[in-house]
């Protein structure tokens, strides 16, 4: 009796605090609460990341929850002995195992989203700049697909889908600094490894938005792809027609460039942008 008072007592407040939980929600709907804003919201800088961010927060929970309840049902049955209760305690000790594994690859899984939110968060505020120089600025544009482009600045000098990709810093080549990448318009060479994927995507990126404005707008539009890397210095071996650029200096890059469209484009462009990015509900 002694061990089943323990087990409820560690059981229990978790199930009444998941119990308390749905019942607020379900309050709140039944009692006609809604947000005071009908009108949807442009994106944030990595949205998408966010919402991958707290799904997998909530899978984790699960899991750990499930390890937990495991782990104290085992303790149960181990000292109360019912009957058959090897079995029951293999079953248990193998779900308890199976909720920590998933578990843990659930939570290795977020420090990565959690990097790349910080790194579209970085490069977010360094294009503010571009807004009083006449540029508009777009977070998380959704492509077609269950992807996105992580930014977009429309502006005098055209239309540009900048792709973030926040590495961590690690030691790697000895020939290489730590805080160096290399790029020799075909690879991307960090310290620990090289990377063609991005080059790529970015371009890819660059030619579907081109055509979609393109289509939206009735008129030609050019979209210059970028790559920013979020605190490394890039050494350029060879021109190329994708740069690849530290965050900071992303600003006077894309002012520096000549003017190509008229402002009456720019408000045509930002319009289709605008309403692409405008889908988040309060």
């Amino acid at each position: 009796m002694r061990v089943f008072l323990i087990v409820i007592g560690e059981v229990v407040p978790v199930l009444v605090l998941v119990g308390l939980v749905f019942v607020e929600r379900w309050k709140r709907d039944k009692s006609g609460e809604r947000p005071p804003i009908r009108e949807k919201l442009l994106r944030e800088p990595g949205h998408t990341l966010r919402r991958q961010f707290a799904a997998g927060n909530e899978t984790f929970l699960g899991w750990f929850f499930g390890a937990m309840g495991a782990g104290c049902f085992f303790g149960f049955l181990l000292f109360s002995e019912p009957p058959g209760y090897e079995s029951m305690c293999l079953a248990v000790a193998l779900a308890a195992a199976v909720c920590t594994l998933m578990g843990w690859r659930t939570l290795k899984g977020l420090r990565p989203l959690r990097l790349g939110i910080l790194g579209e968060q970085a490069v977010a505020e360094q294009l503010q700049s571009l807004i009083a120089r006449g540029y508009q600025i777009f977070h998380d544009v959704p492509g077609s697909g269950k992807w996105n482009i992580d930014h977009v600045a429309v502006g005098p000098a055209g239309v540009f889908a900048i792709e973030t990709k926040a590495r961590s810093k690690k030691p790697g080549r000895k020939k290489q600094q730590e805080h160096e990448v290399i790029y020799d318009g075909k690879t991307l060479r960090f310290p620990w490894g090289e990377d063609n994927a991005t080059l790529e995507q970015a371009r890819r990126n660059g030619r579907w938005l081109a055509e979609e404005l393109s289509k939206a707008t009735g008129e030609r539009v050019a979209v210059q792809p970028m790559v920013v890397l979020p605190g490394w210095y890039v050494t350029m071996t060879t021109r190329s027609d994708l740069k690849v650029l530290n965050a900071k200096v992303v600003p006077e890059i894309i002012a520096n460039e000549e003017p190509v469209i008229s402002s009456e484009s720019v408000q045509r462009i930002a319009y289709q942008l605008d309403r692409r990015c405008r889908d988040v509900e309060l």
